[in-house]
């Protein structure tokens, strides 16, 4: 009769086998898919972050809700005037109102040096997250993580440059990546893109909440 410990030591292993040996497929088997997914959707929550310098990128932070219909809300810190200042913003197609650190939101063209980065592009059919799924050059697989609480694939990916060349609008290449899709789903929930030492790194959650964005 087999020793109790040996046989917890045996199950162990068997489960140890069986999570390792999970393995990312091939690119062409999920990004198609994911194109597919993310231009299915009406609203996401997305969360950027920019580390180290990033030339003609004045955003450092940014994070709010993007609707389908080209509108968006959340707050930011972007470097305008030589400093850092913290903004909310409202978008409802060509529109955006801003709020600074003082005074009360007002009505500027979105690309204005207050509203630097428009994350309505995230959904936009014809420039967003689809459109670079469906122009993307190479996608190597690599491995699999949890992002935010999503069982992920990871690849390394490399986007058509023509097609990014809005996404970020930042002065060098940075159409490679590091991209993560939900196993589920096959959307989006991480991408990060790096030069030198500079990162930045983009999270997307909440799909298809619920969302109501209205002017101030």
């Amino acid at each position: 009769m087999r020793s109790l410990p040996l046989v917890l030591s045996a199950l162990v292993l068997v489960a140890a086998g069986a999570c390792s040996g999970e393995e990312t497929p091939p690119a062409e088997d999920v990004i198609p898919e994911a194109a597919e997914a993310m231009a299915e959707l009406e609203s996401l929550r997305f969360d950027l972050a920019v580390e180290g310098d990033v030339e003609g990128l004045s955003v450092k932070t940014a994070e709010g809700v993007v609707t389908a219909d080209s509108a968006a809300e959340g707050t930011g810190t972007i470097t305008a005037l030589g400093m850092d200042l913290e903004v909310e913003y409202v978008i409802l197609g060509p529109d955006a109102y801003v709020k600074g650190p003082t005074g009360g939101h007002q009505r500027i063209p979105v690309g204005d040096e207050m509203l630097p980065y428009d994350p309505t592009i995230l959904l936009a059919p014809d420039r967003g997250i689809p459109a670079l799924l469906e122009a993307v050059d190479s996608a190597e697989p690599q491995d699999t993580d949890v992002v935010s609480g999503f069982d992920t694939y990871r690849y390394a990916v490399v986007f058509e440059p023509s097609v990014f060349a809005d996404f970020i609008p930042a002065e060098g290449n940075w159409n490679e990546a590091t991209v993560w899709f939900d196993q589920e789903t096959a959307r989006v929930v991480k991408a990060e893109f790096t030069q030198g030492d500079a990162v930045i790194t983009m999270l997307l959650s909440d799909f298809d909440d619920q969302v109501t964005i209205e002017a101030p």
